[in-house]
């Protein structure tokens, strides 16, 4: 959640930032993490439904990249608008099979070597040994829900797509980013920026630029 907070003064006016903050994390901090791919995507499914009085739009990025592509399939698959736009950002397409072994099963030392090596929890918070034993059941849950996920496309989303992705990432191949292409009817650019996995918390001016203008084009901003 708070990797998004940042965008708000740089939003356009029309555009409403709507966070999914999901169980495990902070005000809902005490309730269990999701596991399973479509237990939450149930939750989702359920939250949505009162969000669909207006266009939207949906950027994910991570995990959260293939969260948003199967609520989006669910609201297809319902009958329901799905989203006019959709940002996947340091993701490889879901049916790209995972090349990196599955970790969340590991011992709790082995499991934080591995993930201090992604480099995806700040290092205050590793060496925290309180704090990270209060995270460990939510990162075990996230990289559980990742590793045991099977994506099954049955045919295109509608919405217009970009890609965003770090030139150094070394979790997700530019190659692997592409495959989202097929998945949607109207695929558009693949952009790339200096970074790696995380890179969207280095260029949030530019990321939100990209989301301002994809949203409501240069016509629409001058007339809007």
């Amino acid at each position: 959640m708070t990797t998004f907070l940042p965008w708000l003064p740089y939003l356009d006016r029309r555009i409403e930032l709507v966070i999914a903050q999901l169980p495990g994390r902070g005000r809902r901090s005490q309730e269990k993490p999701f596991s399973q791919m479509d237990l939450l995507i149930d939750e989702l499914f359920g939250a949505m439904l009162t969000q669909l009085d207006k266009p939207f739009a949906f950027f994910g990025h991570s995990m959260g990249s293939k969260i948003a592509y199967e609520l989006a399939r669910r609201l297809q698959q319902n009958h329901f608008p799905t989203p006019e736009h959709f940002f996947a950002s340091g993701s490889g397409a879901p049916c790209v099979p995972r090349r990196a072994a599955h970790i969340h099963r590991l011992p709790d030392a082995a499991f934080i070597e591995r993930i201090t090596k992604l480099s995806g929890v700040p290092q205050a918070v590793l060496d925290n040994a309180e704090l990270m034993q209060f995270l460990l059941p939510m990162l075990r849950a996230d990289f559980k829900l990742v590793e045991t996920y099977s994506a099954k496309p049955d045919g295109k989303l509608p919405s217009s797509l970009t890609l965003l992705g770090g030139m150094s990432d070394v979790l997700v191949a530019v190659d692997d980013l592409r495959q989202w292409m097929p998945l949607f009817e109207q695929p558009g650019p693949l952009l790339l920026f200096e970074g790696g996995h995380f890179f969207i918390g280095q260029h949030t001016g530019e990321l939100v630029e990209i989301v301002n203008s994809t949203v409501f084009p240069a016509e629409c901003r001058r007339y809007g």
